[in-house]
């Protein structure tokens, strides 16, 4: 029984950071959604991304994420899917990022990569203990 508590515990504590990081992401970006679509927008200038593609990804990016925390903190089942959700987000802000040649971000975003996919592993671990 204490692996299956030590399981729990990462991923609980991994549920917290990675679920408020997301909310929050998502939740102070809601009341200013325009401009901050419209500012973020314009750093994709120069790449073959044009701003009628970026700036509808962008208005709706806070809401994923808003989602995505709240998922991610309800945990169980619903946790998966956060998790899983959040990957999604991960892999559409990586492809924007590195279009942009903003290394340093694509390096942070890589960190939340693994954050997401050890979330998804230690589910999968817990679910092997149980049975």
């Amino acid at each position: 029984m204490p692996k299956l508590l030590n399981i729990f515990s990462a991923l609980f504590i991994l549920r917290l950071g990675l679920g408020i990081n997301m909310l929050m992401h998502g939740l102070v970006r809601l009341p200013k959604l325009n401009a901050f679509a419209t500012k973020m927008a314009t750093g994709f200038e120069g790449t073959f991304l044009p701003t009628a593609l970026a700036k509808p990804f962008l208005l709706i990016l806070p809401i994923l994420e808003f989602l995505a925390g709240i998922l991610i903190l309800a945990g169980g089942k619903y946790g998966r899917y956060g998790l899983i959700l959040c990957g999604l987000i991960l892999g559409a802000l990586l492809l924007g990022t590195t279009l942009k040649e903003d290394w340093g971000t694509a390096g942070t975003q890589l960190i939340y990569v693994l954050a997401t996919a050890y979330g998804l592993a230690l589910y999968e671990q817990q679910d092997r203990t149980l049975t």
